[in-house]
């Protein structure tokens, strides 16, 4: 696998499929070597996730609220319908793999979350 940076502190790299063309289907997996928090954001597409080591937390919401997270361990599944707002945190040192019809895209509900659009500044 080729891994590549997705947001600071956490890496992705294309299982199959390629996500970024409209329609066809993709697998990717997420890791992490830290605790990294991800902002609320949405997908254009349902976003399915399954823990292949270690844990990830999860929950809806606007707002990233600590007290929301549900943790997800390995062998875990969560389906996030297109369009949900959620938000995350990734526990040091685990996978995950994420499914669906592309394209990927992160949509952020605070745009000064997007790191690309630091890089623009």
């Amino acid at each position: 696998l080729v891994w590549k940076p997705l947001i600071p502190g956490v890496e992705s790299a294309v299982v199959s499929g390629d996500p970024d063309k409209k329609g066809g289907l993709y697998v990717i997996r997420i890791r992490t070597e830290g605790e990294v928090k991800v902002p609320p954001h949405w997908h254009v597409t349902d976003e399915h996730v399954t823990v292949l080591a270690g844990s990830f937390l999860m929950a809806h919401g606007d707002k990233y609220d600590a007290s929301k997270l549900i943790e997800l361990k390995a062998g875990a599944h969560s389906m996030i319908p297109a369009t949900m707002r959620h938000f995350g945190l990734h526990k040091a040192g685990n996978v995950i793999e994420v499914y669906g019809e592309a394209p990927f895209v992160v949509n952020f509900v605070n745009p000064e979350d997007d790191p690309k659009r630091a890089k623009t500044k």
